[in-house]
């Protein structure tokens, strides 16, 4: 189910309707990606009775309203929608590599954010009989719109306040796996409320939204280093085994292929999942470790043995943690004033450590962090956050976990020697997540 929010003046509008949205920040990988490169064809300004502009007249659109179109798209500014002049521009990306997988046209717009006194119109088109369209503020803010050119939906029109940063017209395909997607989503939000009766208190989080927090990011995995596959190091001492250099976070694979964002706050259950290591996501906790092991598998690597975790950790040198022989807390995301659960279920007895489980948990301000923000706890390799932020599942069948999390990195051995044995492999929470390993080919 994905979040329903009240949408504001600052919000794009399309067909005069709000529709259902997913929360998102800035830019994306995957599934949900970042704006693409601007290798597109020029756009032009074209004035209210439809004639382009002359060279001496005065640049942009003013109050009269007019036309700017390239590529097929056009923005359509009415009379009265500006009170100055303002220079627009559409254009039609020739690259989609950066915007989400099933995309077949993709328009940026420039500048973003400006807004109109009385709306605007958007005309998309599309070569397609049905799909969908997306268009995506610069906040982020997102709105979807099913076409089907059999009941006239050519070109398709959307009504905006603000400009988007760019539109992305999805293939008939991909709006049908999103759709199969959304259907299975609901149906594991659904059964873990039900079955886990979570609670929500106060205005932090609602654990019946699905809070896809790392989409519209831009998390393509940067190049390995030393021949390591994308987002990898080698292992100090390990001839031929590469590390995650960030903690992973995970992608929902489609039936179409495609790539989806997933929510990092609610467990996958029997979903696809395929894991990413990149800087700036928020990682995947609430994951057992066989879907770890899983997501894994499914991006060509696997889980960390034990000891290849150890040796990532205490680098060339051994050191006691990741940036050095000596503790400076801090330094990792490795400690917190007040137990999220607590602060979260506003509880001071231990009825809280029941429902650990709870996606809104990680939620609670100043706790789980995006990776690789702590720049200072990584090893001399560059290998980040693998003290704190969140525990790590290792591949030891019986179930281990280590490195401590935002909370705690002392209580079951200090730094690269923290481990946690006592619970299976199934097991999961808030605080557990996971990075993967891969040998050299």
């Amino acid at each position: 189910m994905l979040v329903k929010r009240a949408l504001s003046l600052t919000c794009l509008v399309v067909a005069a309707a709000c529709n259902r949205q997913e929360p998102v920040g800035h830019a994306s990988s995957g599934g949900d990606a970042a704006p693409a490169p601007r290798l597109a064809e020029s756009s032009a300004s074209i004035g209210s009775d439809g004639a382009t502009a002359s060279a001496d007249a005065a640049p942009g659109i003013g109050p009269e309203g007019g036309i700017v179109a390239a590529g097929g798209a056009k923005v359509i500014v009415p009379p009265g929608a500006f009170k100055g002049r303002h220079v627009l521009t559409v254009e039609r990306a020739t690259a989609l590599d950066a915007f989400p997988r099933g995309t077949a046209i993709g328009f940026l717009f420039e500048p973003p954010e400006r807004r109109f006194r009385v709306p605007a119109t958007l005309e998309i088109p599309h070569d397609e009989l049905e799909g969908e369209v997306m268009c995506q503020n610069a906040d982020g803010e997102r709105r979807h719109q099913a076409f089907d050119a059999s009941v006239g939906s050519r070109p398709i029109r959307l009504h905006v306040v603000e400009l988007p940063s760019r539109c992305a017209v999805y293939t008939a395909a991909h709006m049908k796996a999103r759709k199969a997607a959304a259907e299975k989503e609901e149906t594991i939000v659904a059964k873990h409320n039900q079955s886990f009766k979570w609670e929500i208190r106060g205005k932090i989080c609602d654990p019946h939204d699905l809070v896809r927090s790392n989409a519209g990011k831009d998390l393509r995995e940067p190049p390995g280093i030393a021949g390591c596959p994308a987002g990898m190091v080698p292992i100090a001492g390990r001839k031929n085994v590469c590390i995650d250099r960030w903690e992973a976070h995970v992608v929902e694979v489609l039936d179409d292929g495609t790539e989806h964002t997933w929510s990092p706050f609610f467990n996958p259950g029997a979903l696809k999942i395929r894991a990413k290591s990149a800087p700036g996501a928020i990682p995947q906790g609430y994951v057992s470790q066989p879907q770890s092991a899983a997501a894994c598998k499914e991006a060509g690597k696997r889980l960390c043995r034990d000891d290849e975790w150890v040796a990532a950790c205490k680098g060339a040198k051994g050191t006691q943690f990741p940036y050095g022989k000596d503790e400076k807390r801090g330094t990792c995301n490795d400690s917190r004033g007040e137990h999220p659960a607590m602060q979260y279920l506003e509880s001071r007895d231990l009825s809280c450590f029941t429902k650990l489980e709870h996606p809104c948990i990680s939620q609670v301000p100043e706790s789980l962090l995006p990776t690789g923000t702590k720049k200072q706890c990584a090893t001399p390799e560059g290998v980040f956050d693998i003290v704190g932020n969140l525990h790590e599942w290792t591949a030891d069948p019986a179930g281990t976990f280590r490195g401590g999390y935002y909370v705690d990195t002392w209580l079951n051995g200090h730094g690269c020697d923290y481990v946690t044995t006592r619970h299976d492999a199934a097991y999961w929470d808030y605080s557990i997540g996971f990075r993967c390993c891969a040998d050299k080919k």
